[in-house]
Parts: C-alpha cells; structure tokens; sequence
C-alpha cells in the first residue's frame, strides 16, 4: 500500500486480487465482515468502505441479510453490422437472450414528453412526442432501462397493447403493420440517477452503458427513439461487421 492509498482501497484491491486468483468463485458468498475485520485487523467501517467499492466495479453482489457475494461475470453480447439486413428484430430481447434465458420487459408507465431532441428525431412537433419507459429482466434480474419516444397521434393506443412478454417491434407489427428498420444506433456512458437505481439496482453515480438510435418503417419515417441504459458491470458488448 502505497503512503497516499486509503486502507479500505488496499484491501478492497487484495479482495479483487483473491477473486482473479479464483479464491472464490462467481455466485460463492465471501467471508463475513466479522472474518475481514479479524484478517485485516481493521475496524468495520473499513471493511464495509471496502466491500462498497467491489460493488461500485461490479465484482461483488452484496445482499441484504445473505452476505457479500463474488458477481457472476457479465454477458458478452454480440451485435452484428450486416449492410445488407438492417431489419430491426426487437434487438435487446435477440441479443441478451443468445446468451441469458428468460428475458421479458415489461412496461412501466406512458406520459407526454415534450422533448425538443426526441421530436427532431422523430421529425415531428414536441407536443405530440409521448414516452414509454420499461424495464427489461433477463434470469429474473433487472437488466436495463429503455425509453422509447413516439408520435402520441400515431399510436395513441400503444401501451394498452403492449401486454405481456413482448418486444415492441413485435407489437408495432401485430397491431400496426409497421416493419421496423434501424436507421442508427449508438453508445454513450452516463452515470446512474436515481431513476436507474430505483429500476435497476446499484449506487447513485455508477457508470451505465447507455445505447441510444432511431428506428424507421418501410418508407424511412422515424418510429421511435430509444434510450436504453444498463448497470455497466452487467454487460459487455462485441461488434461483428460483415460484408
């Protein structure tokens, strides 16, 4: 430990290191505070400020009455660039569920949103720009937040038909016969607000993984704008580009 290092992060960085050796292993329950108080001769508060920035990073689960937990590692998930199919198949639900089952969302609320940047993207008024949040579970986890914009004329009835375990391209299909095509999508970071620990877990001022874009129907009219923020400890993604 170097002079300027604070004893919780020192041990906090053991802790990392034990858990890279495979001391424990992901989903094994660590030694209670009690044993790293003794181990470490420290007080608990040390071991708590410790233990908190292991969650912060996403190494560790701490668990209300159960203990500190080693966190399982993130799913890698693969997104394919292809020029030639840019068909918009529900992306969150194809992409984590090749490598998570049993991934759902579910809506959470609707409600007017007159946001001047959703309405340029949607190329329409502010004062017809709605916004329907969700939450999407993967395992029976949260694993993220998504925010769709939408013209509130064009569909004014969309949250009463997006029931059950849906994909909203599926939904804008069945009731609308909209076939969904990506026009952009990108990847940003920002730091969890109290929206995103309510919904999703963690601490205030975690880094999310944040993807955000546009998707368009047949004719290249905007359907939707989309912000999806995940905890950025629970995913890791990998780009395929095809020619």
């Amino acid at each position: 430990m170097s002079a300027r290092e604070p004893l919780y992060r020192a041990i906090a960085n053991q802790l990392q290191d034990r858990i890279n050796a495979g001391e424990w292993v992901p989903g094994e329950r660590m030694p209670t505070e009690a044993v790293l108080v003794a181990e470490f001769g420290v007080n608990r508060l040390t071991v708590r400020q410790a233990l908190a920035q292991l969650r912060a990073a996403g190494v560790v689960d701490i668990r209300q009455g159960s203990g500190t937990f080693v966190a399982n590692p993130p799913p890698v998930l693969e997104i394919t660039v292809d020029p030639g199919r840019q068909v918009d198949e529900g992306s969150v639900h194809a992409t984590v569920q090749s490598v998570v089952s049993d991934v759902t969302e579910t809506v959470l609320g609707e409600e007017p949103d007159p946001s001047p940047a959703a309405a340029k993207h949607l190329a329409i008024d502010p004062a017809d720009v709605k916004r329907l949040d969700t939450l999407v579970e993967a395992g029976g986890d949260p694993f993220a937040v998504s925010s769709y914009w939408l013209d509130r004329r064009r569909f004014p009835d969309l949250a009463a038909r997006w029931v059950g375990d849906a994909a909203l391209h599926g939904v804008l299909r069945e009731a609308y016969g909209i076939t969904l095509f990506y026009s952009w999508r990108a990847f940003s970071a920002a730091a969890a607000g109290p929206v995103e620990v309510e919904q999703l877990g963690g601490l205030a001022g975690a880094p999310l993984i944040v993807r955000d874009g546009v998707s368009v129907d047949s004719d290249g009219r905007p359907v939707y704008y989309v912000r999806r923020r995940i905890r950025a400890e629970r995913a890791s993604y990998v780009m395929h580009y095809r020619t």
